[in-house]
């Protein structure tokens, strides 16, 4: 890295965790105020209600990271500006797109770090979050668990583990069904598939079943519905929003409803705004940083930082909606996230272009 390349980024190594920190402060007030009622009815200890604001970290981290890399990228441009040190470096023949450049590298090597880092923390730690509140603060006692994308579901006369695929719980993957009484089993059930249809009744696709009368023969069948005395209302309320899971569990939920003919745009969206994660923060920050290297003279500062926030505010606000109508099938997510990093990179482009000297 170069000397002045170095000297515009110093700023940063300040900046970047005390904007995280505003940030993040402001988001657990949020939250504690959020949860002071049920934790004073629970008489939950704060050393508990602190174990889940910890596990709630790599969450809020998750949420605020682009537009707090991007604001302060921006701090750190106008940190370099107020001494008129940017005045001297166009002076010596720099361009924008050469100062522009260091902020932007980082930006995306940052991102691609925190991305790795949030692979390995995300699921585990947003899981343990909402098991931390449901069962270990409010007291709710799981009729079944979850581990490893697992459900274990334990009813007075049967035992059930399956995997499920949507957060309702109505949609299952890799049933397996024992029905018990006093002498022991009564049968066994494995099902390839299961959906919830109603009144207790699931339809099972591709499975094996083998009862105590018939000396556990097994017997396959392709389609069968069947009686299980639960549904998916009774279950626990701990279910697995998407950022529990992992890439690939998102994947092997996303092809379960696709092969359902179901609406899958929640976790196709989710996947891809993993993929574009990395980006995002890349391409909020773009068009803040150019609005504020075109405001020149007088209170250029004040000016060009307040056109930079609001860059940021927009840009990211405008990628989050088409998200929200991705997620909610309203469009395409290949086109509708695209767009919504794609728009405010032509916008930094064509402001570049107009301002550059």
């Amino acid at each position: 890295m170069k000397l002045y390349q170095r000297y515009l980024l110093s700023p940063l190594k300040l900046l970047l965790p005390l904007i995280l920190t505003a940030l993040g402060g402001i988001y657990f007030l949020v939250e504690f105020f959020e949860r002071l009622e049920d934790i004073l009815a629970a008489r939950a200890p704060v050393g508990l209600f602190l174990v889940y604001l910890l596990y709630r970290l790599p969450e809020i981290l998750y949420q605020i990271w682009p537009p707090s890399l991007a604001l302060a990228l921006l701090s750190c441009l106008a940190f370099v500006s107020r001494g008129n040190e940017l005045l001297a470096l166009r002076t010596l023949g720099f361009s924008s797109g050469k100062i522009l450049r260091p902020y932007l590298g980082v930006a995306l090597l940052l991102s691609f770090l925190f991305s790795a880092f949030l692979a390995l923390t995300l699921p585990r730690a947003s899981y343990q979050a909402l098991y931390t509140w449901e069962v270990r603060i409010k007291g709710e006692q799981p009729w079944r668990l979850l581990a490893s994308g697992k459900m274990f579901f334990i009813g007075p006369d049967f035992l059930l583990s399956a995997r499920p695929l949507e957060p309702r719980g109505e949609l299952l993957e890799d049933l397996f069904y024992i029905r018990r009484d006093r002498a022991g089993p009564r049968a066994y059930v494995y099902a390839r598939r299961a959906r919830y249809l109603k009144k207790g009744r699931w339809l099972l696709e591709g499975g094996v079943e083998a009862k105590r009368q018939e000396d556990f023969l097994p017997h396959t069948f392709s389609r069968r519905i069947y009686a299980i005395s639960f549904s998916p209302q009774v279950l626990l309320s701990v279910q697995q929003p998407l950022n529990t899971l992992s890439l690939r569990d998102l994947w092997r939920r996303y092809r379960f409803l696709k092969a359902s003919g179901l609406s899958a745009s929640l976790p196709l969206t989710e996947i891809l705004y993993r993929l574009l994660f990395p980006f995002i923060s890349l391409l909020v920050a773009a068009p803040a940083l150019v609005l504020f290297l075109t405001f020149r003279g007088k209170r250029a500062l004040a000016k060009g930082l307040s056109a930079g926030i609001l860059a940021v505010i927009l840009s990211y606000t405008w990628f989050m909606v088409l998200k929200a109508l991705a997620a909610g099938g309203k469009g395409s997510p290949f086109l509708l996230l695209p767009a919504g990093l794609v728009f405010p990179a032509i916008f930094a482009i064509l402001v570049a272009r107009k301002y550059a000297y």
